[in-house]
């Protein structure tokens, strides 16, 4: 009895969510959301459980499925853009490089939207559901991989000063010390943490957007 008024709020401002705030509104909110979000997960599970994974594209991938490209590409964008501000404001370096990061912030959101705006043939069955998953994660783990690589050879090559990478950085230099090539010690050095990352971020994000549809409806 004592849950009940809860969730007669609840599902009054569901309701008044669906019917009476303008479209453009709603996706504005639930971007803003989706950002808050990021930052918060990076908090707990990088920051505070010191998890050597990032895991700050989780709402970014459910806001590309649920709200789309644009939406997706804003909330990567504006993640990419803050994170390295923060991380100055608390006494890091400012380094230019972290923003090029972005870059690879783009490739997740058009890797996960190339599949998610076919939102019905998830629907197909639960192994095609899988396998489109799958397919995302790979993809944009092997953007990143190649991307951030090519990123961190630069950075390393021409910018000595610390950044907020060091779960790669150490898997980069143990290739180093088994004499790889610089490129390629910082090409392979992104693939445990960059695949891993893409798995969990990839299949929760799209935990997130199922839950969006169910208590927001379906865009």
């Amino acid at each position: 009895m004592t849950t009940a008024p809860f969730f007669i709020c609840q599902m009054k401002l569901i309701l008044w969510y669906n019917n009476f705030m303008p479209s453009f509104l709603r996706t504005g909110l639930l971007c803003l959301l989706a950002l808050m979000l990021n930052f918060l997960t990076v908090f707990i599970f990088y920051d505070a459980m010191h998890l050597p994974l990032f895991l700050d594209t989780i709402f970014t991938v459910a806001a590309t499925f649920y709200l789309g490209l644009l939406p997706g590409l804003f909330v990567s964008l504006a993640y990419n853009f803050l994170n390295p501000l923060i991380w100055y404001f608390l006494g890091g370096v400012l380094d230019p490089f972290i923003f090029l990061y972005s870059i690879c912030g783009i490739l997740i959101v058009f890797s996960t939207w190339i599949f998610a705006r076919n939102k019905d043939e998830f629907k197909i069955s639960f192994s095609i559901t899988m396998l489109y998953l799958l397919l995302i994660a790979m993809l944009s783990s092997f953007l990143t991989v190649i991307s951030s690589g090519i990123i961190d050879y630069f950075h390393m090559r021409y910018v000595n000063i610390p950044d907020m990478m060091s779960p790669i950085k150490k898997f980069t230099e143990s290739f180093l010390h088994q004499r790889f090539p610089l490129l390629a010690a910082c090409i392979l050095g992104q693939i445990p943490v960059s695949f891993t990352d893409r798995m969990v971020t990839t299949f929760a994000g799209f935990g997130v957007y199922k839950l969006c549809e169910k208590f927001l409806g379906r865009r």
